[in-house]
């Protein structure tokens, strides 16, 4: 099961994820499918509490 952390860190080199996280990104918002689907696919930890709270490192990280 992978980390928030070490999807971020796949992000800064895998195209094919960054492709993934724009085409989510598209629309500037993420609803909660979206985002249980993403988590799902990519073994992420995660749970829908910490929504809020990865949203706003993603706008930091300037996904949105």
């Amino acid at each position: 099961m992978a980390t928030v952390e070490q999807l971020v860190k796949q992000y800064e080199t895998d195209k094919a994820l960054q492709a993934e996280v724009a085409a989510i990104m598209a629309d500037g918002k993420v609803s909660m499918m979206e985002f249980m689907q993403f988590a799902k696919k990519h073994d992420v930890a995660i749970s829908l509490e910490d929504l809020p709270k990865y949203l706003e490192q993603a706008k930091k990280l300037g996904f949105m």
